[in-house]
């Protein structure tokens, strides 16, 4: 009983209360081009199935939310997260073989392996593949504060070039997962670069107490992803000390 009111529950919220912004039949990162192509501008095409590396944050769907801000509500469903075309895919149920899409709109956001992302308008954020002007992004801290720290994931593509002679192989295109820090001021976004020295850059004042605040900390910003975020987030919450 408790998986049909969930299932319920779910399609109800889903289908009807998300009102003009509800499901529609998914495009895959596949539609890119066509159904089995790429298209590079001045190169060869190349099989979508030659191209190395996923678009996806994860290739698996996982239990996430999809949280309507509107309603004040969430209900549970499975997601995976498509970096290149910057789109969530929704399935109902695990084995559901079509999938969905909700349209980007800051009314919903995304609950995923314990990061909420929600929808940001700043070209700071514009890759050279994707130009609409909003997407989404982690929010690190809290939006209660002078200072907001998002991390934006993105997919860079690299060309491939086919062989140039029969002795050659030719290089496919490859797809790369990458991650680039922003910082809300007020109306304004800055790309926050995490480097001890560069990362001052972003910082419309205080930047000799933030220096010394990261050479007291001794933060390198360097390691692994997780290392890297948590000094990133240190830094923006002692500035919000020094201006809230």
């Amino acid at each position: 009983m408790y998986r049909f009111l969930l299932a319920f529950f779910t399609l109800t919220i889903v289908t009807s209360s998300f009102g003009q912004a509800e499901l529609m039949g998914f495009r895959d990162y596949r539609d890119i081009a066509d159904s089995f192509y790429m298209d590079f501008e001045g190169n060869d095409r190349f099989n979508i199935e030659d191209v190395k590396g996923s678009p996806f944050f994860n290739e698996e769907f996982n239990y996430g939310y999809i949280i309507d801000t509107k309603m004040d509500n969430k209900v549970q469903t499975f997601l995976r997260y498509d970096i290149y075309n910057d789109i969530f895919e929704i399935k109902l149920e695990p084995n559901d073989k079509s999938l969905k899409t909700l349209n980007r709109t800051p009314r919903f956001e995304y609950l995923l392996n314990d990061e909420r992302f929600v929808i940001i308008q700043t070209s700071e954020l514009n890759e050279a593949h994707y130009s609409s002007g909003n997407g989404y992004a982690v929010k690190l801290t809290s939006a209660d504060n002078n200072a907001i720290l998002y991390k934006r994931y993105y997919s860079a593509l690299r060309q491939g070039k086919k062989a140039a002679t029969s002795y050659q192989a030719d290089i496919p295109p490859s797809i790369s997962q990458k991650v680039k820090y922003i910082i809300k001021f007020g109306d304004e976004f800055k790309t926050a670069e995490d480097h001890r020295k560069r990362i001052l850059d972003a910082f419309p004042d205080h930047k000799k107490e933030i220096r010394k605040y990261i050479k007291d900390k001794k933060f390198k910003f360097r390691g692994d992803d997780k290392e890297i975020q948590n000094q990133m987030i240190q830094v923006v919450r002692y500035y919000n000390s020094l201006v809230d």
